[in-house]
């Protein structure tokens, strides 16, 4: 039986924790949940390392049209960038908005739409380069990019007169938040990120990856390992309840009644 010399031997297993690492492939292999996918000639970090979340049943069965899912595997920059940031500017839209009609000299007595519409009128020519704190404030308001640099934030904030999320707060909305999960680091096997954003799934083609080293040279994705369980398990389980969770509405419950009934002065 004829073996390939897997990405990476098993020496490298003791420094790669949370990862299984194989030190051969044979000529059987099949994808399996937690096989971690590197793209390396993708540009969109949300689309050059993923794990896929495809059911083994559903891979062993092959109902899956030749098709996996993938969760992608991103650096906290990117977390921070195109998400975590926007939410706390969204939360000071109104004060972003208030220093961009004092930049453009824009009489704030007006009507809403009106001052909106004279601020676009005004952003349109300009020259301003991308560090420039107008251009960024006017680029989030007016939904012109899908990115907010951690350095053009910051200085936003202070401009504002609003002081920027501290790293403390923003690592913690990282660890606690349901649509992300903290993955065991893999930076030995030449991958940065560590966080995987389970709302950015995605799909390619079993043919696009490369199970094997000689397969790598013809196919855009490449095997490197595969998560280890219990990880592999906390991602599904997260997987399910973000999109399988049911909203309600914000209405009254009487919970304060029944509290002050059951509990009283005590």
């Amino acid at each position: 039986m004829v073996v390939e010399e897997a990405v990476v031997s098993s020496d490298v297993q003791e420094g790669v924790p949370g990862w299984l690492l194989d030190d051969a492939v044979g000529p059987d292999a099949k994808f399996r949940q937690g096989d971690l996918i590197v793209f390396e000639g993708a540009e969109n970090p949300l689309r050059k390392v993923g794990i896929i979340v495809t059911a083994d049943c559903d891979l062993e069965q092959r109902k899956h049209a030749r098709l996996v899912t993938l969760v992608p595997v991103v650096d906290a920059r990117t977390v921070l960038e195109r998400y975590l940031l926007f939410e706390d500017c969204e939360r000071k839209r109104d004060l972003i908005e208030s220093y961009l009609f004092k930049a453009y000299s824009i009489d704030v007595r007006q009507e809403r739409v009106t001052k909106l519409t004279l601020l676009r009128q005004a952003c349109a020519p300009s020259d301003l380069d991308g560090k420039d704190t107008r251009k960024v404030a006017a680029d989030f308001i007016f939904g012109a990019s899908d990115t907010i640099a951690v350095e053009g934030y910051v200085k936003l904030m202070r401009d504002i007169g609003s002081g920027p999320k501290g790293k403390n707060a923003l690592r913690d909305q990282i660890r606690k938040r349901g649509d992300l999960l903290m993955l065991p680091s893999i930076r030995k096997l030449g991958v940065a990120g560590h966080i995987a954003w389970l709302r950015h799934i995605w799909q390619v083609g079993v043919d696009d990856i490369a199970l094997r080293t000689s397969e790598v040279g013809d196919r855009p994705g490449e095997r490197l390992g595969r998560l280890d369980s219990p990880f592999r398990y906390r991602l599904t389980q997260l997987m399910a309840q973000v999109f399988s969770d049911i909203g309600l509405p914000d209405i009254p419950d009487g919970m304060d009644e029944a509290m002050e009934e059951a509990y009283g002065d005590a």
